[in-house]
């Protein structure tokens, strides 16, 4: 129920309710094999046969009851993924389908990937990047101008090295930073504490470079020069960039990468 929930909240479309008769004869029967037994996903990659017909479609409903034009890739990599899971993999195989905790953490990892869309006339203003070289806006075509850091998380490890965590955060002009980027043991639900839902830095355009500015964390070192980012400073994000947000169990360091033309 909360892949659907899910689904339906970002997409405005049921993830099981194609075109495709399970009983022409009984719609009750037709609606219980087409939610149960017979259930399948109108946007399975190989069987076809239960996806929505556009001529069935009120004007309203459009663009989202087009999977073509909106498929749920669109929702970016970490939620597109447990899509997969719940409605393909694991439709008909519930231990296949996805935890409540793995819904929550791939929404808030979603979060970081969220792109303001350049396009004037765009409705619907931002977008999950999906992880390309060339960002594009899905919803209305509209490419990125311009370079954007891409920042890869690393958690440190009980060996001293570090793990990468598949998480990063899409870095735009004002976005800010938080403690839960900083430190893995914190997590922004419902016990997270006031003092760490306070923001620690944010990031800038300024004069064609892109910089992260330290407003609240005393061990942001830049690893590539060696030199401590105090607060109130600010460290440039470049290709290759290395910068360590917090010292010690649960700290962790960013890695940058630049995308964008």
């Amino acid at each position: 129920a909360l892949a659907v929930l899910i689904y339906m909240y970002l997409l405005y479309r049921h993830p099981l309710r194609g075109d495709k008769v399970f009983d022409m004869n009984d719609s009750q029967r037709d609606e219980e094999l087409g939610m149960g037994e017979k259930a399948l996903f109108i946007e399975h990659p190989t069987d076809h046969s239960n996806r929505i017909k556009l001529g069935n479609v009120k004007p309203s409903e459009q663009p989202w009851k087009d999977t073509q034009k909106m498929p749920y890739t669109i929702t970016g990599p970490y939620l597109s993924e447990l899509f997969k899971r719940a409605f393909i993999d694991g439709l008909h195989n519930p231990i296949a389908r996805p935890t409540a905790d793995e819904w929550e953490q791939a929404l808030v990892k979603t979060v970081d990937l969220l792109q303001p869309c350049q396009g004037a006339n765009c409705e619907q203003k931002w977008y999950a990047f999906d992880n390309s070289k060339s960002p594009k806006c899905p919803f209305c075509g509209t490419a990125h101008q311009g370079k954007l850091p891409v920042l890869n998380l690393y958690s440190a490890a009980p060996n001293g090295s570090y793990r990468p965590d598949n998480h990063r955060i899409m870095v735009y002009s004002g976005q800010s930073l938080f403690k839960w980027h900083a430190d893995n043991r914190i997590f922004p639900n419902e016990k997270l504490k006031g003092e760490d839902a306070k923001r620690i830095g944010y990031f800038v355009l300024h004069q064609g470079n892109w910089w992260l500015v330290n407003e609240n964390l005393t061990d942001m070192v830049d690893v590539n020069t060696k030199q401590s980012i105090p607060i109130g400073g600010k460290v440039k994000l470049e290709e290759g960039a290395k910068i360590l947000l917090k010292k010690g169990e649960g700290g962790r360091l960013i890695v940058v990468q630049m995308t964008g033309s």
